[in-house]
């Protein structure tokens, strides 16, 4: 009984495996999703707008990295909070750090990308790339 479980989870351990290699090959970032940092991307007229909620997180500690292509942010927040009566003491202390890559739907204008925090929004926004046309002579 003992080896058919073991072999079990062998077999579930390498699904896992497969299916965090497929997430990050399609540049989804496993870690970042299993912590719960949601990431919306909408349009607003020309523009392509990309939120993601960072409560906790000063904007000094905010990372962002971006080009025509994709988005990259990463943070850490720290936090502690420190309770005290007259017979008790309490200290406690949490880390958080993420890393997250988010490909933009279309190219974008890599000139025009701008970002803001507030009340724990990254709000991230974009020209789309305008694709010029050119005059041609027909022969």
């Amino acid at each position: 009984m003992k080896r058919m479980q073991r072999k079990n989870f062998d077999d579930i351990y390498d699904e896992m495996q497969n299916l965090f290699s497929e997430f990050q090959s399609m540049g989804k970032d496993v870690t970042s999703m299993a912590r719960g940092v949601p990431v919306d991307v909408h349009e607003e007229g020309n523009k392509l707008v990309l939120e993601a909620d960072l409560p906790g997180v000063q904007k000094e500690d905010i990372n962002l990295r971006a080009d025509e292509e994709k988005v990259e942010i990463s943070a850490e927040s720290k936090q502690e909070v420190t309770e005290e009566n007259e017979k008790y003491y309490k200290q406690e202390r949490s880390k958080r750090s993420f890393r997250r890559t988010v490909k933009w739907p279309e190219k974008v204008d890599a000139d025009t990308i701008e970002a803001t925090y507030e009340e724990g929004v990254l709000r991230v926004e974009a020209e789309r790339e305008q694709m010029e046309g050119r005059d041609i002579n027909v022969e």
